[in-house]
């Protein structure tokens, strides 16, 4: 089920009717956000400007981790980013083009939950902060759009790219690089993009990414192009970047390719 909020009838059921059967309507946050598990997704429909409780609602999901994608519908109005500066959703939306862009942003939110819950599982570990931040930090912003590397990282979390990458290494007993794993996130987002109905062209764009260059971070991750990776189911990939990535060697395995 898909849980609806909006500021007013007309709009909740424009939404629900873009979403289609999953759709259900409720009439207050108590109801939007009340945790049941089989909430697939939150769409909360605001029109601008944005109420100052719906910003604080946004936040508050932010804050209890709810582990359920929640996708903006607003007006695409100028001050609308401005409004949201600070406030983290899995997609927005434009009231304007909601028909046709709100079925593959769903899909594609819906395909971010297994990263959220990898960072949470990373916040809660005992490993050195360094590696702790870095391992949150990069798969929360791979939900939307993934680091573009370590340099980017390092600002981001206030350490240097030294720092995070010995620790990264360290962790791996060299087995591989903090490098090598951002730019796993970053094909692993492209291709969950990709399931969702989206074309190359608008994936592109969307991770702040040339074609050519996702195509040559498929080829060194997965050694396939984008045509040969749209095969390859979503879930194998999140797999292999588990198995790759975010474990520490075991005795005996084979360096990564």
């Amino acid at each position: 089920m898909i849980n609806i909020l909006a500021d007013s009838p007309h709009d909740a059921k424009r939404i629900a009717a873009a979403v289609g059967g999953r759709a259900k309507i409720v009439k207050d946050a108590d109801e939007f956000t009340n945790g049941d598990g089989h909430v697939a997704c939150l769409i909360l429909g605001c029109r601008h400007p944005i109420p100052a409780e719906r910003i604080e609602l946004l936040r508050h999901i932010e804050r209890n981790g709810l582990w359920i994608p929640l996708i903006l519908v607003t007006d695409s109005e100028p001050g609308a980013a401005q409004r949201l500066n600070g406030v983290n959703t899995s997609a927005i939306v434009w009231f304007a083009d909601l028909e046709t862009e709100l079925p593959p942003e769903i899909e594609a939110a819906r395909g971010s939950v297994p990263l959220l819950r990898l960072a949470e599982q990373a916040r809660k570990t005992t490993l050195a902060p360094a590696l702790r931040t870095t391992l949150e930090y990069s798969l929360r912003a791979a939900t939307d759009r993934p680091v573009r590397g370590v340099r980017e990282l390092a600002t981001a979390t206030g350490y240097s790219p030294i720092t995070l990458s010995k620790a990264f290494s360290r962790w791996q007993h060299g087995r591989t690089t903090l490098s090598q794993f951002l730019e796993a996130l970053v094909i692993l987002r492209a291709m969950q993009l990709r399931s969702s109905g989206m074309n190359w062209k608008r994936v592109s764009p969307r991770l702040g990414f040339a074609l050519e260059t996702l195509h040559r971070k498929s080829k060194r991750w997965t050694g396939c192009t984008l045509v040969q990776l749209e095969r390859v189911p979503p879930d194998r990939l999140l797999t292999a970047l588990v198995e790759q990535y975010l474990r520490p060697p075991r005795p005996g395995d084979p360096p990564n390719p």
